[in-house]
């Protein structure tokens, strides 16, 4: 009967699979996995079986995109974000069927041709591999190694902050690894979640707040991956924690009509920090699409600055109106600009070229110790309060805050621009004291009898 069959397989040019590692009492089971016999050209030779080349353990880290065999129906996928599954490709019950064995980052090369040949022989007597599926996911698979691999496939490919890609696993490594980092995910319970945060939940709130939210996605990531299959340990865990009052701490912020004055001072300090301190100043923008400026996003003359949505925090594309001393700061810098790059606020000491997130506010504490770079946009919310009728509407698009409503922040985004021009070229006189005329606005009196003092002195 064997040789009946080893016959019938070389006809169609195929035979079983390590066939002879089986034994007798696996004789005439057919495992499903079957290699292509490679033909001898020479005549009258005897035709021998020609066995795909199996991947090495080394190769699975550093294969490149694309399918790779590893004979037998098992095929590591690696994709071009870099993440590698493994897939076993073989015959149920007469139809081909695609069974996926998990990321190779958590299952092994030798695990994997474990799972396969399992399934294999389920299959060659008649079963239905489907139902070992879950039970070979659940392989034990510890938190430490679920972290890193949700962080490799959803944080570091979608994160376009790196200094929170890199944040995001330092911070579990810190807090939750010690305690629960090689405990299997499907024996951690909300207990072990208590014990981690505990330590630090009132001392440390806003670190435990984080830890939590991370540990959470990672569970959940575990049960859809099939690691795991009770509740998330992490939800019921505050009622377990004492209540906190966390105070909201607002970014420390110069009063508005100090501004000239720092102004007039940034101007004799050298260097591209003081530079990109004043054009952030005049543009009351976030600092990351600051560092991220190119000079592609310019147009002719400098009159509009397009930001492109990825170096948005609202992920929205932003056109800035700039006023005349902000476009003067970038012709000083484009007449000088270095010809290896593009970034308007250049840097040779980063690998990435940009200025670091610390260079600006080195730059202001030597004057303001206490500030925040952040803060100056509140100087400027505090102007456009205290000494313009320029409506809700137009003061929050200056500073590009988000809208909810896609279509319509787009749409005030272009309805007022005229008058974020207008309200941009008046703050723009920030650095030869406070604007008083602003064109298409009537200008309210001050709020604040000091206020008007101020700004009558100010002159």
């Amino acid at each position: 009967m064997l040789g009946n069959n080893r016959k019938a397989h070389a006809f169609q040019g195929f035979t079983p699979f390590a066939l002879s590692s089986y034994g007798k009492k696996n004789v005439g089971v057919n495992v499903g996995a079957c290699v292509k016999v490679q033909q001898r050209a020479t005549p009258g030779k005897r035709r021998m079986p020609h066995f795909e080349k199996q991947l090495k353990a080394a190769f699975v880290r550093s294969a490149p995109p694309g399918r790779h065999t590893d004979g037998g129906g098992l095929y590591l996928y690696v994709s071009h974000s870099g993440a590698r599954r493994w897939v076993l490709r073989i015959t149920v019950r007469g139809k081909r069927r695609d069974f996926s064995l998990g990321s190779a980052m958590v299952v092994s090369l030798a695990d994997a041709r474990g799972i396969a040949h399992e399934y294999r022989v389920i299959a060659a007597r008649g079963g239905d591999p489907t139902k070992k599926v879950h039970q070979s996911r659940k392989k034990t698979i510890s938190f430490e190694v679920a972290a890193a691999e949700y962080h490799k496939f959803n944080i570091q490919t979608s994160s376009r902050n790196g200094k929170h890609t890199d944040q995001w696993l330092t911070t579990l490594q810190n807090y939750a690894f010690p305690k629960i980092g090689d405990m299997a995910v499907d024996e951690i319970a909300t207990q072990d979640i208590i014990e981690v945060l505990q330590p630090i939940w009132l001392d440390k709130h806003e670190t435990a707040r984080r830890v939590l939210q991370r540990m959470k996605v990672v569970f959940d990531w575990t049960n859809v991956q099939g690691f795991r299959t009770a509740a998330n340990p992490v939800a019921a865990v505050r009622a377990a924690l004492p209540r906190k009052k966390v105070k909201v701490k607002n970014f420390a912020a110069i009063p508005w009509d100090e501004t000239p004055d720092l102004m007039l001072k940034l101007e004799k300090v050298p260097g591209v920090g003081a530079s990109a301190l004043r054009f952030t100043i005049l543009t009351v923008l976030r600092t990351g699409a600051i560092r991220k400026a190119t000079w592609d996003q310019f147009s002719d003359g400098f009159e509009r600055w397009v930001i492109p949505a990825e170096n948005m925090k609202a992920d929205e594309e932003h056109e800035v109106p700039l006023p005349y001393a902000a476009r003067q700061i970038l012709e000083g810098l484009y007449a000088e600009r270095p010809k290896n790059t593009g970034l308007v606020f250049y840097s040779p000491r980063t690998k990435t070229n940009m200025i670091s997130e610390n260079t600006m506010a080195k730059v202001l504490k030597r004057f303001y110790p206490d500030a925040t770079v952040h803060g100056m946009r509140s100087a400027y919310r505090d102007w456009a309060e205290i000494f313009t009728d320029a409506s809700h509407e137009v003061k929050e698009a200056v500073l590009a805050h988000g809208n909810p409503n896609k279509v319509e922040s787009a749409y005030l985004r272009t309805k007022y621009l005229n008058e974020r021009e207008d309200l941009m070229e008046v703050w723009g006189n920030v650095g030869h004291g406070p604007g008083r005329h602003l064109r298409g606005f009537t200008l309210s009196a001050p709020h604040r009898p000091d206020d008007a003092t101020r700004l009558k002195t100010s002159g």
